[in-house]
């Protein structure tokens, strides 16, 4: 992905590895697989706790991998999260 990418996460994902932007489509697929990572608000998934086993981290890069829209990112390590400006105002966007 790409620090633009990056800039189009929900602002509700903690800082870390993985991510979801905002095009997620409320698929349901992450959440159950990692009920202990992401969680969901407003019909959308964000990641409310980074991975913290190797169990974990293997489930979030299953979920990246099949991510119907590919909006489950794991760039996220290669950036500064408080340099990136987080472009969604999720208020603004409430289904």
């Amino acid at each position: 992905m790409s620090q633009d990418t990056l800039a189009h996460r929900w602002p509700l994902n903690v800082p870390g590895r993985f991510y979801v932007t905002q095009d997620c489509l409320d698929c349901d697929l992450c959440r159950e697989t990692v009920p202990t990572v992401f969680k969901r608000d407003s019909g959308w998934s964000y990641v409310y706790r980074q991975p913290q086993t190797e169990e974990e981290i293997s489930l979030c890069i299953e979920v990246v991998d099949g991510c119907p829209l590919s909006v489950v990112c794991s760039d996220g390590d290669e950036y500064d999260w408080a340099r990136v400006t987080c472009l969604v105002d999720r208020k603004k966007i409430i289904k």
